[in-house]
């Protein structure tokens, strides 16, 4: 399982959650998600891609949030806030 620490009051938008409501629980699950938000802060996702986004995350995000979310879990991905449980 992932575990994320606070980003140390670097987030910018402060009405945002800096996590989503659930974290994707393996590697595979992570690094999937970090590819549709990607996608979600540029475009509106067709269904499928949705469906997914939602599952892996528990919400489909604005795209002020998706992009607040990607950077976040590529920094998890990228091991800077990962610790193993």
């Amino acid at each position: 399982m992932l575990e994320l620490e606070p980003m140390n009051g670097k987030q910018n938008n402060v009405n945002l959650p800096s996590l989503p409501p659930r974290l994707p629980q393996n590697e595979e699950e992570l690094k999937r998600t970090i590819i549709l938000l990607g996608n979600r802060k540029q475009v509106e996702l067709k269904t499928d891609a949705r469906r997914q986004l939602e599952s892996l995350i528990g919400v489909y995000p604005t795209i002020k949030e998706a992009a607040l979310w990607k950077r976040v879990l590529r920094r998890a991905c990228q091991g800077k806030f990962l610790t193993a449980k």
